[in-house]
This record gives C-alpha cells, structure tokens and sequence, in this order.
C-alpha cells in the first residue's frame, strides 16, 4: 500500500516542526517549536491549508471568524464519516485561525478538533503534549500554525497505520474544500482568484488518490461514499477544465465558487439519506 498521502500536505507549507514519520526528509539539525524546518515529499501534490492560508496574511486580509464552522457545532456530527470530515474542516478551521495568531480560537479549534479525535479513537495528534505545545508557544503565529499542521499530519498518520485509512480519505476531502472556501469567502481580490484558479492539479491528484483508495478492501465498506466525493469532485473538475490558459473568466470563476460552497456547507451539514 502507499504511504499516506496526507504526509504529502504538509510539504506545501514547508514549515512542520519536529515531526517523525516516512516520507519526509529533514534540513536541519536539532530544533524548537520557534524554529521552521523545511521537508521535503515527492509522491503527492495536495495543497495544505497553511498555504493559502499565509497567503491572506501576506496580502494583509482581514481575519474573519464569521465564515468558519462554529466549533459548538463539533458534538452534531455522529456518525464515523461525518467525524472524519468534520475533523478534516475543523482542522482546516485551526490553521486558519493560527496564522493570525488568535490565540483563543487557536485553543477553541484544538478543543474540538480533540473531542471529534477522541470519538474516532484516534490518539495522535490531538493529544495534551499538543495542548502544552499550544501554550507555550501561543505568542508566535509561525510556530502555531506549524503546531497545528503537525498535530494533524500526526493524526492522519495515525489513522493510516492503524487500519482507520478507511475513513481518512474524508479528513483529507474536508480538509481541502475547507481551505479553498475559506480562501473564496475571504476576499475578492485577482490575486485570490489566481490562486484559486491554480487549484486545477491538486484537484486531480485529490481525484486520484480516492481512487486509488477505493481499491484498498479497508476502505470497501464506505466506497458508495468516496464515489459521492469523486462524483463532486468530477463536476468541480469539469468547470476547471474549461479554464483556457489560466484566464480568470468571471462566470468560471463564480461557478467554481458556487460548487466549493456547496461542497463545503454540505460538510457542515451533511444532507440526511431519506429511510424508504
């Protein structure tokens, strides 16, 4: 089986502090959570949050707590997969949160992101080293937002080595719209766009890795779900295939938008399977 693809995440960011696992490749020596490490990965390409997200702050965006899912919402999602995308959002949520450096949804995010984790058994990740890692680091927007892109990285792991890479495709999924709809709702701006624009390859590596899981007989008994998430992911697909060198189209663009709207809410609020 190939290693989890999650570990290729993290490489787009390029700034994980002390994490261990196959696949990465360190610069450096001996270091603290205040200090930034590059890592390297070559079998995967999806873009990690933290990127897009250091990218508003560069570009001086405004924080905005109003488009992010209420961590009050976290105790609503009861079923394993539901857990699992909630997770990859909430997540999604805390990294955001973390590279504006707001310290209390920083520990609000965590929280909840802990709680889901515990009810998925998973202990990576979200354990209270990290809450220890949080405080003492809670002054520095660089180290919290490498805490948070660790924690996660831990998490996903765990569950690809400890025979729940079942449900991880649904961390992953969640993860990835989140960000993406965080980054639309943020702002407006051409620079945004291009970025959103430029989507295109992580979208399809994203397709191909749920395909490659599908034939994993772990994962055989929540494949009806993963074709759901292709299936979005496909009709997202189409629209960027209409994109013509990498020109901004107003109508393309806004209809990327609705469709990462739509597959996100979808996430905060899973559509109910009605009983016959």
């Amino acid at each position: 089986m190939r290693k989890s693809p999650i570990v290729m995440m993290f490489v787009i960011a390029a700034t994980l502090m002390s994490c261990g696992g196959s696949g990465y490749k360190y610069q450096g020596g001996n270091h603290t959570d205040k200090e930034q490490q590059k890592v390297t990965y070559t079998k995967y390409d999806i873009p990690l949050p933290v990127e897009l997200f250091t990218y508003l702050v560069d570009e001086s965006i405004p924080f905005n707590p109003d488009i992010l899912n209420n961590p009050a919402n976290g105790g609503k999602y009861t079923k394993e997969t539901e857990q699992a995308a909630a997770l990859g959002l909430y997540s999604a949520d805390l990294a955001y949160c973390a590279v504006y450096n707001k310290q209390q949804a920083v520990m609000d995010y965590f929280n909840c992101s802990q709680s889901i984790a515990e009810n998925l058994n998973v202990s990576a990740g979200f354990d209270r080293s990290y809450i220890d890692r949080f405080e003492n680091n809670i002054e520095c927007a660089d180290s919290l937002s490498s805490i948070a892109s660790n924690s996660y990285w831990e998490a996903c792991n765990f569950l690809d080595e400890n025979g729940k890479n079942n449900i991880l495709p649904f961390v992953i999924y969640s993860s990835y719209i989140e960000s993406l709809y965080l980054t639309i709702k943020s702002n407006d701006l051409a620079a945004t766009k291009t970025q959103i624009i430029n989507q295109k390859q992580g979208l399809l590596n994203l397709i191909s890795y749920l395909y490659e899981v599908m034939i994993e007989s772990t994962a055989f008994y929540y494949n009806m779900d993963i074709k759901l998430m292709i299936w979005k992911l496909n009709n997202l697909k189409t629209i960027y295939e209409k994109i013509i060198d990498k020109d901004i189209d107003p109508q393309l663009y806004n209809d990327i938008c609705s469709k990462i709207i739509t597959m996100r809410n979808e996430i905060v609020s899973p559509p109910q399977k009605k009983i016959n």
